[in-house]
């Protein structure tokens, strides 16, 4: 804001010493003074019509004269101007047509001065008085000038008009200089005035724009900030849940490993016993229950190993599709007739680099889940795309690269799970079925296959609206061809702690 010491217009002139600053001030001027000018406009035009009443009784000897410059000449100049206020080109005009008008009708006036005998021509001056009165509505500049123009005109006129007395002509100037002097002290005064306001609202104006853009740029920090919040903590809540996975499945494939051996011992010296005994033996179904629980605590260890992602992985060059129609005789034959499936494939090959019978196994785990979950019957629908991901999200599913992926999405019309629920759902023997109806491997194992390939999976529940299962997996390309038994070997043991 401008200070006492530092007016930035000039002392005399009143003009801005900034230019934008000066076009600012005559815009916001003139715009501000519009509807008074109007008025002025209107006014001036009524009373330049009434006074030629007057005209009849003082110079009847010049009326036709007068009234052709009151109601031909000035009157419509006055009409035009003001209908001239409402164009688009006012606002640049409006200046120097507002000076026309005023120096117009003050020039008539001193027409009919001239052209009028005494002592009509010496009353006359105080319609120059009357004039004067809209001039200094005007800028101090602009007035100042049109006044001292007529006053100059005037002069010149009564001077070589010899019919003037001198008393009256020395009068009617003092006058006319004692009113042009202090109409031009107001209208300095009201010019710096309105100035020094427009200033401040400039200044104000200023520096409200200064305070809205920081507190834009303060609400978008805010909210940046709490984004980043957000992410920060979604992205150490799946740190947290892929290290807790991460060590759960570590223990797991540890202990299974360990285990593993340890029921091949005893599967082994089942089989031993039983090839010993005879057929009649009454202790060899005792010995045939001993090797079907081994074999099936196999097959738990098995599941673990896939969780922990330990079991070796043979990958080869496969398409989606085939994936997916090789699978689905068993998926019908598994949900049941209370259920109805609905399979849809790529209307394109989707290549991948993948265990087409570990991934299989992955559509039989969720199709089974998925049977469980809908004891009542409903639909299930197996879909194969191919989707595009930013690296935002291939970031906080821990993907690596972003790009394309072939998708898998596997949904159903079952309960489906609370958020609590879904967290924990590919945790092992983490179940919500009762006792005796489930392991808890099942999606562990599709969990750990799933990680094996390079991709991740996706899940959206919530109660009574069923679930989503969407499998997310790297695209191949097909011009590599199959790769070699000595260099999946190669991939599969890199793949194993």
């Amino acid at each position: 804001m401008y200070t006492r010491k530092e007016v930035p217009f000039h002392p005399v002139t009143l003009s801005f010493r900034d230019k934008d600053l000066e076009a600012g001030f005559r815009e916001d001027f003139f715009t501000r003074n519009l509807r008074h000018f109007r008025q002025d406009l209107l006014l001036g035009c009524f009373l330049y019509a009434v006074y030629g009443i007057l005209d009849i009784w003082i110079i009847p000897d010049t009326l036709t004269t007068t009234w052709y410059i009151r109601y031909a000449l000035v009157c419509p100049l006055l009409l035009g101007i003001f209908f001239f206020t409402f164009s688009r080109l006012s606002r640049r005009f409006l200046e120097p047509a507002l000076s026309l008008a005023c120096f117009t009708a003050g020039a008539g006036i001193i027409a009919m001065i001239v052209l009028a005998s005494p002592p009509g021509s010496h009353l006359y001056y105080a319609g120059l008085l009357l004039c004067l009165l809209f001039y200094f509505r005007l800028r101090f500049l602009t007035g100042s000038a049109l006044s001292w123009s007529i006053f100059a005109l005037y002069e010149t006129a009564i001077l070589l008009d010899a019919r003037t007395p001198t008393p009256i002509l020395i009068s009617n100037t003092f006058i006319f200089l004692s009113f042009i002097i202090a109409g031009m002290f107001l209208c300095y005064s009201l010019e710096r005035y309105k100035r020094s306001d427009f200033l401040l609202r400039r200044t104000i104006q200023s520096k409200n724009d200064e305070i809205l853009s920081t507190n834009r740029e303060l609400e978008r920090e805010i909210r940046e900030r709490k984004q980043a919040e957000e992410e920060n903590r979604s992205l150490e809540a799946q740190l947290f849940q892929s290290q807790k996975m991460e060590a759960v499945g570590q223990l797991a494939g540890g202990i299974a490993h360990e285990f593993n051996n340890i029921l091949a011992a005893i599967v082994g010296y089942a089989g031993f016993l039983r090839m010993k005994m005879g057929k009649d033996d009454p202790l060899r179904s005792y010995v045939e229950k001993i090797t079907c629980s081994g074999n099936r605590a196999a097959r738990l260890t098995q599941d673990l190993l896939s969780f922990s992602r330990k079991q070796r992985v043979y990958p080869e060059l496969t398409t989606l599709n085939d994936i997916i129609s090789s699978v689905r005789p068993l998926l019908s034959m598994m949900i049941g007739k209370h259920a109805e499936l609905s399979v849809s494939c790529c209307d394109t090959p989707v290549f991948l680099m993948a265990d087409a019978g570990l991934l299989e196994q992955v559509l039989v785990n969720l199709a089974s889940n998925a049977r469980d979950a809908m004891p009542d019957g409903g639909f299930l629908t197996v879909r194969g795309d191919v989707v595009e991901k930013n690296g935002e999200f291939t970031h906080a599913h821990g993907t690596g690269q972003p790009g394309r992926f072939a998708c898998i999405t596997v949904s159903d019309q079952g309960h489906g799970m609370d958020e609590a629920t879904r967290a924990r759902i590919f945790e092992p023997f983490f179940t919500t079925k009762e006792v005796g109806r489930g392991t808890g491997l099942g999606l562990a194992m599709v969990y750990g296959i799933v990680r094996q390939h390079h991709g991740y999976i996706d899940v959206a529940s919530k109660p009574g609206e069923g679930a989503t299962f969407t499998v997310y997996l790297p695209l191949a390309d097909p011009s590599h061809g199959p790769i070699p038994d000595a260099a999946a070997e190669a991939t599969a043991s890199a793949a194993c702690p």
